[in-house]
């Protein structure tokens, strides 16, 4: 290697030294998913001096929102999350050697989920229909699953038990062996944030009403109800 070909790759090499340290830019936050009225708390550390400056989707962010930790570091509060404060945050910096970079971050705020007023103890005739209602709200979106001994059930039109479109548990045609705990799990969509409720199904045996005179008939004590197994 000639003399002018090192001298070129020595300064390629510090220019890259130099660059990747001035880039060592990152957003920390203590979580990535936030419930709403929660505190956010974001710290760009840009690992080098320079001008800090943050945006939100691409939008400037107010600098009275902002405030300077250190000469390398920024930070910014947001006391109360709310719906409008998830989406993409970036910081950028002019480090005070003329190199420009930026560093981005994901914040998701979330609400719920939450069961409402959702009914917990339900009693099916065996024979029947029975539908399990499970009333979940949240935000952005919320995924349902119904689970039985921890195993999803399965939402196939014509199966013995399957999901309906408003979230209700259908089981068709109720079994002694349908009975047991159930649990609904709401999940908020394309996020780790999951809530589960248990359910309890009881299922009752036939029941025959006997005829009050052909109980008397026979000279027994009259009986309106019969468990037939």
């Amino acid at each position: 290697m000639n003399q002018s070909a090192l001298v070129l790759r020595t300064a390629l090499l510090l220019l890259l030294l130099m660059y990747s340290t001035d880039a060592e830019m990152t957003i920390v936050t203590t979580k990535q998913d936030v419930q709403v009225g929660e505190q956010i708390l974001l710290l760009c550390k840009a690992g080098a001096e320079g001008e800090i400056t943050w945006t939100k989707d691409g939008v400037d962010i107010d600098e009275e929102n902002v405030k300077k930790f250190d000469e390398t570091s920024s930070k910014m509060i947001i006391n109360k999350a709310t719906m409008q404060d998830a989406g993409r945050y970036s910081c950028h910096c002019e480090f005070d050697s003329g190199h420009i970079d930026k560093t981005e971050r994901q914040l998701y705020v979330y609400e719920g989920p939450s069961f409402g007023q959702t009914t917990t103890y339900h009693e099916f005739l065996e024979g029947t229909d029975g539908e399990v209602p499970c009333l979940v709200t949240g935000q952005p979106a919320v995924d349902v699953k119904w689970l039985k001994d921890k195993q999803e059930i399965p939402s196939h039109a014509g199966s013995h038990m399957r999901q309906l479109r408003d979230n209700k548990l259908l089981i068709k045609k109720v079994k002694r062996e349908d009975a047991g705990t159930y649990e609904c799990r709401a999940q908020i969509k394309g996020r780790p944030i999951s809530k589960l409720l248990s359910v309890s199904v009881v299922v009752n045996g036939q029941y025959l009403f006997t005829s009050r005179l052909n109980e008397m008939a026979r000279g027994l004590k009259p009986d309106m109800v019969r468990h037939i197994d």
